[in-house]
């Protein structure tokens, strides 16, 4: 019955492993099975006392139990972008290490190892929770990683604090009866699981939002496609009833001559490469999308006609003097821009509709200009 948790753990691991080799991509679901095997390694060696030597004993239980939450936040932290530094890593190890080394070899004192392991852990976990204080604001899923490794790391050092007075100095058979080993057992087991399905379901949830993002995404540009447009922007006008919002049609000046002259491979070129300058002047909350062939929409947010107008002439400017990887040293490309202030109560496509006709007076006067509704200010360059 002691083995149940081990073997828990383990079939948690064998999991990871498996989802991890379906798409070799997400590396951190490997660290995620790193760790709960571990942590299942440190239990079997601590229950069966393998090795019998205490000395060998405390020393691989201290490699084990260390490693493992540094797995488990590594990859949390990969899963974010985000790493915790080679040196920091060597320092927990190293230390929870040294420490169970020194009060078994030096000055053997087992209340104090039991301190210093589960303090080491628990800090280990909250250092990584500090780490990803950012995810608060993000998505659901975000933030429930962040609370599962902030109440995890809690929990060792909150269960220490409760329970480590009961733990002998040196007497191991008197340990294994003592309050703190009951309840590290029972959380083992009932975290252990916990923390196992909580990671199930966010490697789950990762796979679905990580289709819905190809199936909204544009795969040459990645811009949105004409569905997450229509997905993003719903989300937009219900948060921001009441405040300005400006429709911009962009259209690529004289694409089909671009393809002609330098085929469809320059033509990519010259779509992902302006979709890069788009992407770089977009706000916080501004929404761009690839409609088109040649063809885009930007949504801006909080912004009156006259204050887009200003956005996209700088956008403008910025497109004519970008310059391409492969073509001749005096290609350019421009791009023609239409303005149109959303309605309150009109739908996207509506809007987008007024834009694109105002674009293409723009284009009719001679392209490479901004016009806006309204305003009619030709600018070229």
């Amino acid at each position: 019955m002691k083995f149940i948790p081990s073997v828990l753990l383990l079939l948690f691991a064998a999991t990871f492993l498996c989802i991890w080799l379906l798409d070799r991509r997400n590396r951190h679901l490997l660290l995620f099975a790193l760790a709960f095997l571990t942590i299942s390694a440190a239990t079997v060696v601590q229950f069966a006392l393998w090795p019998a030597d205490v000395g060998y004993n405390t020393i691989a239980c201290a490699v084990l139990y260390s490693a493992a939450p540094l797995f488990l936040v590594q990859g949390v932290l990969m899963r974010s972008g985000k790493s915790m530094a080679r040196a920091e890593q060597a320092l927990w190890f190293d230390g929870i290490v040294a420490i169970l080394t020194f009060f078994y070899y030096v000055h053997n004192d087992l209340a104090v190892r039991v301190y210093a392991l589960n303090f080491g852990m628990g800090g280990i976990l909250l250092s990584g929770a500090w780490k990803l204080r950012h995810l608060v604001l993000g998505n659901v899923v975000d933030r429930g990683m962040l609370w599962l490794l902030l109440g995890l790391g809690a929990t060792f050092v909150g269960r220490t604090l409760l329970t480590g007075g009961t733990v002998p100095s040196r007497d191991v058979d008197a340990f294994f009866q003592s309050a703190f080993w009951v309840w590290a057992q029972f959380a083992m087991s009932v975290l252990g699981v916990a923390m196992g399905l909580a990671l199930v379901v966010v490697a789950c949830a990762d796979v679905i939002l990580a289709l819905k993002a190809e199936r909204d995404s544009d795969p040459m540009t990645g811009l949105l496609n004409r569905r997450g447009l229509q997905g993003k922007t719903q989300r937009l006008f219900a948060k921001g009833v009441g405040k300005p919002l400006s429709i911009v049609a962009c259209d690529i000046d004289r694409f089909k001559s671009i393809n002609d002259s330098f085929g469809h491979a320059g033509g990519d070129v010259v779509l992902s490469s302006l979709a890069r300058v788009i992407k770089s002047k977009l706000r916080a909350g501004d929404i761009a999308a690839r409609t088109g062939g040649e063809e885009f929409v930007i949504v801006l947010k909080d912004a009156p006609v006259d204050d887009a107008f200003g956005l996209v002439e700088t956008l403008r400017r910025e497109i004519a003097n970008v310059r391409f990887a492969g073509m001749p040293g005096d290609f350019a490309v421009t791009c023609s821009f239409g303005i149109a202030k959303l309605h309150a109560g009109e739908g996207l496509w509506d809007a987008i509709g007024r834009a694109d006709k105002v674009l293409y007076a723009a284009k009719r006067a001679g392209r490479n200009r901004t016009f806006a509704e309204g305003l009619q200010l030709p600018h070229a360059a």
